[in-house]
């Protein structure tokens, strides 16, 4: 059975994505999706990867493309991080680290990676001790001209990192500054170790977290942004813009500061 084809594929990438896009962020699931063939034959991973890519790049040369390349499993370990430490954040994530030319923001465990004109602008080769906030990756795709999320086979509040870069602006109190001492590797080869630090949940919180509906929610109908969804195979993929969805997340913030949970928490450790 063919669920879809590699022309299927890039037909419906192009139509979410134009040349005044800069950034492309991409996540999701393609196992979602079903079976992919190119003509009459089970097309290979690599193949269903180039497709992605090249589906972008032809859209327009000056189109950054930018992924999730999160290791948040290296937490608490001594495993080194290095640019090509694998990340379980898709078969795409993992196809982009590896590509030449391609950067990897170094934090051992929220990076991200990007490739395209603006890779070094988005993702450096400094060391920042935060992976949120001031200077990092979100904030420097925020400053291009543009950007959107394009979402595989998931609803985009499945697979929404940026929510974690307001909640580190909005300074959230459900979350506290956590500083771990770890090992990573330079492109030289040599192994350092430095102070990296993550906005982790209090413990004994007990709060359900309401997997970014209330955001998704408050964009569509509040501020009357839209989600495009494009029907392919067995699922869906979708396209939103990342700076107005950011902007609707602050305002819905400045409102209801615990929107990322279900209801605000009866027990708040970070009153002790």
């Amino acid at each position: 059975m063919v669920d879809y084809t590699l022309k299927d594929l890039k037909k419906t990438i192009q139509s979410l994505i134009n040349v005044d896009n800069e950034v492309v962020f991409i996540t999701g699931s393609f196992s979602r999706l079903g079976i992919c063939f190119k003509e009459k034959n089970l097309t290979t991973k690599t193949l269903l990867m180039d497709t992605v890519y090249e589906a972008v790049m032809e859209v327009s040369e000056n189109i950054t493309i930018v992924v999730p390349a999160l290791t948040m499993d290296l937490c608490n370990t001594e495993r080194v991080f290095s640019k090509y430490t694998y990340t379980n954040m898709g078969v795409f994530s993992n196809y982009i680290i590896h590509k030449k030319h391609s950067v990897r923001s170094m934090h051992p465990f929220a990076s991200y990676a990007a490739i395209g004109k603006n890779s070094n602008t988005i993702c450096g080769s400094e060391i920042l001790p935060f992976p949120y906030g001031i200077n990092s990756p979100y904030d420097n795709i925020l400053k291009l001209n543009n950007p959107v999320a394009i979402t595989i086979g998931l609803t985009p509040n499945l697979a929404c990192t940026i929510i974690h870069h307001v909640e580190a602006n909005m300074f959230v109190p459900y979350r506290y500054i956590k500083e771990f001492y770890h090992p990573i590797e330079l492109e030289s080869g040599d192994i350092i170790r430095k102070n990296f630090y993550l906005h982790v949940l209090y413990k004994g919180l007990n709060a359900k977290r309401n997997s970014n509906v209330k955001a998704f929610d408050f964009f569509e109908k509040k501020n009357n942004h839209k989600i495009a969804r494009r029907e392919i195979g067995r699922d869906s993929i979708y396209c939103h813009n990342l700076k107005d969805f950011y902007e609707s997340c602050i305002e819905l913030y400045q409102s209801d500061i615990y929107a990322w949970l279900e209801d605000e928490p009866l027990i708040k450790p970070y009153r002790q």
